[in-house]
């Protein structure tokens, strides 16, 4: 019944939510209704209804990740969000920013061309996927602190391998030291329960078109309230206060929005609310648990993902080394199987990437095994 709330065509065995996902049917109606609303009465008359349906949004975000309303803004996507923190601290020559090797590009070359244009310095852990447990891996990022850092700006579940961070085991040592710690939640939120108060950082950022199952283009900056006042927006436009009333509304004054996208994020939290984010998590680990399991009869297979339970969660990369061109293979999956993955060609993650969410099924883990073993 769950599966039948997405429109994905027959045959297809998507296996990308990393990358993006779908829209259930709720959240395609709820925009589509809005959207044809707006192209048939643009005027102002018609269009002073978003103002309280994107609150009532932002209300529902804000019950969603356990913070309040005026800690939300939105931004288009998750590399928008964290680029508002890297672009809106008050950093200069001296100071130091702490990154994580295996963040995302736009959380970690987004910080080094920012790094090139203030004149702070950056300090890169390195890849840190076969740690061998939670506490090593926060004693490791603490160890990289000094007198100098400012900021750590890490992933909760990176998308290279699909580390799951111990984020608020990290973000509780950082603050200890007066260090502001930004989460890029984007293979988080909408895969894991995030409670942004217990996980105690300064700002997280997600995308509604990941894990949320929303739509494209909508996506969450929080942002501490204690914190907002450190931070410059990256547009100013219509809508800018400084007054410091609006909470993090300061940061979204981008001018004029698709209204329609936004409402639809309502029916996105209200789907994943209706199946409850433990489910939520409870499916996604069992799917991926058995998928490795599978896998790691195959000797063919190499995985690439931590196997221990508190550092993985939703995706899998799983490597052929006897398989010369990985995107030729992949291409073939898709061609013949209707599986659909991401795919990295060569170097030290080299591998296909699986990321299941709850349309998923175990016959379709089986499936990918299957045909690992036929490679």
């Amino acid at each position: 019944m769950l599966r039948k709330q997405f429109p994905l065509r027959d045959g297809l065995v998507y296996l990308n939510a990393a990358n993006v996902c779908p829209a259930s049917l709720p959240v395609l109606d709820r925009h589509q209704h809005f959207l044809r609303d707006f192209e048939a009465d643009p005027s102002f008359q018609n269009r002073a209804k978003f103002g309280p349906l994107r609150e009532r949004v932002r209300v529902r975000a804000a019950q969603f990740f356990g913070v309040t309303a005026d800690e939300i803004a939105f931004t288009r996507n998750t590399s928008e969000a964290t680029n508002t923190i890297v672009h809106g601290l008050n950093l200069k020559a001296g100071d130091e920013v702490m990154l994580i090797e295996d963040n995302h590009p736009s959380n970690l070359d987004s910080w080094k061309n920012q790094a090139k244009r203030l004149g702070f310095s950056l300090n890169i852990l390195p890849m840190t996927q076969l740690i061998d447990s939670a506490e090593q891996l926060a004693a490791k990022v603490e160890a990289g602190f000094t007198p100098k850092t400012k900021v750590v700006s890490l992933t909760h579940v990176t998308s290279s391998t699909g580390v799951l961070y111990p984020v608020a085991e990290i973000c509780r040592r950082a603050r200890e030291k007066g260090i502001w710690c930004h989460v890029d939640g984007a293979q988080s939120g909408g895969m894991l329960p995030v409670d942004l108060r217990r996980i105690g950082c300064d700002s997280y950022a997600t995308s509604s078109h990941k894990w949320l199952m929303g739509p494209l283009e909508a996506g969450v900056l929080y942002v501490a309230s204690y914190r907002q006042k450190e931070v410059w927006p990256s547009i100013v436009s219509v809508g800018y206060s400084e007054d410091g009333k609006g909470g993090a509304r300061f940061l979204e004054a981008y001018g004029q929005r698709d209204d329609a996208r936004l409402v639809a994020l309502d029916a996105t939290f209200e789907f994943l609310t209706m199946i409850g984010m433990a489910s939520v998590e409870a499916r996604i680990r069992q799917l991926t648990t058995h998928l490795m399991n599978e896998l790691a009869k195959n000797p063919k297979v190499q995985l690439r993902t931590n196997r221990k339970e508190e550092l993985y969660c939703g995706v899998v990369k799983a490597d052929l080394p006897s398989v010369a061109d990985l995107r030729a293979f992949d291409a073939k999956l898709y061609s013949d199987h209707g599986m659909a993955f991401s795919v990295t060609p060569s170097g030290p993650i080299r591998g296909i990437r699986i990321s299941p969410h709850v349309y998923n099924s175990i016959e379709q883990m089986n499936a990918v095994a299957e045909a690992f073993r036929k490679a």
